[in-house]
């Protein structure tokens, strides 16, 4: 059995280390309906490699939200006696470089909604585009980590859409009319 375990801690909101430069993009509304439909169950994980928490960002920003607007602490949260909240952190299994929280922090988001016919456009939504080319811009060695995208996916996100011109033979002219395949007896006909 590893000796590397999780630990469950409850730490002050204010100390909880959000990671900045976060590119998933988060439903805050969505998120602070949920706590008060079913309070905080899902602890955010700190990587100290990262030195910040690798997921559970977005849970962390609505949680900030909700404390701002005086709101009562869903369950799950505890209230300390200066009236902060403090919420559980999960600690341990730290990342082995800064590559590996990054590509874990990506995967991780990723691997929730795979297996869902999702295709690697589907799965960039999730994200600000910008922010995540800049992520895997700066930590270059994290884009070879990835699970959750292969890696013909990132090269096609790192270097952006090209706008060279087609050559001549691949160019479809607007006054030629592919042929439509009708759906009920596969007949093909020009529209």
């Amino acid at each position: 059995m590893s000796e590397e375990r999780l630990r469950l801690e409850y730490i002050p909101l204010d100390q909880a280390l959000r990671w900045e430069a976060n590119p998933k993009k988060h439903d805050l509304d969505a998120l602070i309906r949920a706590f008060r439909t079913y309070g905080f169950k899902d602890a955010p994980l700190y990587d100290a490699k990262l030195g910040r928490l690798v997921y559970g960002n977005g849970r962390t920003e609505a949680l900030e939200r909700m404390h701002a607007a005086c709101e009562p602490a869903p369950r799950g949260i505890a209230v300390l006696e200066d009236g902060r909240w403090a919420m559980p952190v999960c600690f341990g299994v730290d990342s082995a470089s800064l590559a590996a929280a990054t590509a874990f922090a990506i995967d991780h988001n990723n691997l929730t909604v795979l297996g869902s016919d999702f295709v690697f456009t589907d799965l960039v939504r999730m994200w600000d585009e910008e922010g995540l080319q800049q992520v895997l811009g700066e930590v270059p060695d994290a884009a070879s980590l990835l699970v959750s995208f292969s890696s013909e996916d990132v090269d096609a996100l790192l270097s952006g859409p090209s706008f060279e011109p087609a050559e001549a033979g691949d160019q479809s002219r607007l006054d030629q009319k592919k042929l439509a395949t009708c759906p009920a007896c596969g007949h093909e006909f020009k529209p």
